[in-house]
């Protein structure tokens, strides 16, 4: 990737800018948002294993929000959390680059639920770096039988619950939200 900069900006005398990864703190912050209420703070419990996984993500925003997700939708126990911190340990000991990074959002891809799964494949029918509205995406859902009414909700409200879990957990991004803070529009890229 350096090398690659340094061709871009030697043609065009340009300057390589060099992102720096979060320090402590700001990876604590980030995490602890995505994972727990504004007036609640990390079980005690949990908070050394909570570092511990930190210290792995090495200040990777992009890891910090794909673990924070993938535990967002785990019991809050310190044996699920150490399981996750072990296996995100396999993954960056073997590759701390790139490919360390796509073994953690595989991590993230393979904790999901079947149905869940097949949701999120089905945004690659999408051109990359194109908006998708909500709403077609969920009707769409529908229409190819990924999602059903059941009990007494609405095939449309589990498609809701579908595309606001995948959001939660940092596999999809907002676009555009609207005045409540929620997503409306994705974006592809």
């Amino acid at each position: 990737m350096n090398s690659i900069a340094h061709l871009c900006c030697s043609s065009f005398n340009g300057h390589i800018y060099n992102i720096r990864a979060l320090d402590m703190v700001h990876s604590r912050q980030l995490f602890h948002t995505r994972l727990f209420k504004s007036d609640e703070d990390c079980p005690s419990y949990l908070q050394e294993i909570s570092e511990q996984i930190l210290e792995k993500c090495d200040g990777l925003p992009l890891a910090i929000i794909a673990i924070s997700g993938l535990l967002a939708n785990t019991e809050r126990t310190k044996n699920i959390w150490n399981q996750v911190k072990d296996s995100i340990g396999r993954a960056l000991e073997r590759n701390p680059s790139v490919e360390g990074m796509m073994k953690i959002l595989s991590l993230s891809y393979f904790d999901l639920p079947p149905y869940l799964k097949t949701c999120l494949l089905y945004l690659s029918i999408y051109l990359e770096d194109s908006t998708i509205e909500k709403k077609g995406l969920i009707r769409r859902w529908i229409a190819e039988g990924f999602i059903h009414r059941e009990g007494r909700y609405t095939a449309y409200e589990l498609g809701e619950r579908c595309f606001n879990e995948l959001l939660n957990r940092g596999l999809i991004q907002p676009a555009e939200t609207n005045l409540y803070g929620i997503g409306e529009e994705l974006s592809s890229s």
